[in-house]
């Protein structure tokens, strides 16, 4: 009876939402109906708590996959990969501004430079 009453509570998303009060709750009912014993009572309350943490950590991993599988779909990206072009954008435009002042300090040196097209 008590693997019956164990499954039944955390069979499905029912699991995820049950609050350590909830479940003792609930199983203070089952040991006043007598289907449970006392001694068994704590044991019960501990793994379904137990339980329910996994299965909301599990949820919420699903989550976020589910998430960044239809970002990815959808042609978006994340905060971080965007920062990360940014940066490499910024360095460039240093560089760029730096091989441009090499270049006019060559000119007025009145040393002939030669550009490459792009």
């Amino acid at each position: 009876m008590l693997n019956f009453v164990k499954e039944m509570m955390v069979t499905g998303l029912g699991a995820v939402f049950f609050t350590k009060d909830k479940v003792e709750e609930m199983v203070q009912q089952l040991v006043a109906e007598g289907k449970v014993s006392r001694e068994e009572a704590n044991d019960l309350v501990n793994d379904m708590v137990q339980k329910a943490k996994e299965q909301r950590e599990n949820m919420k991993e699903r989550i976020i996959k589910e998430v960044e599988n239809n970002l990815n779909k959808a042609g978006l990206v994340k905060k971080e990969e965007v920062d990360k072009l940014n940066s490499q954008i910024n360095k460039l435009q240093l560089h760029i501004e730096s091989l441009e002042r090499e270049i006019e300090a060559l000119k007025e040196n009145k040393i002939e430079v030669v550009e490459d097209e792009l």
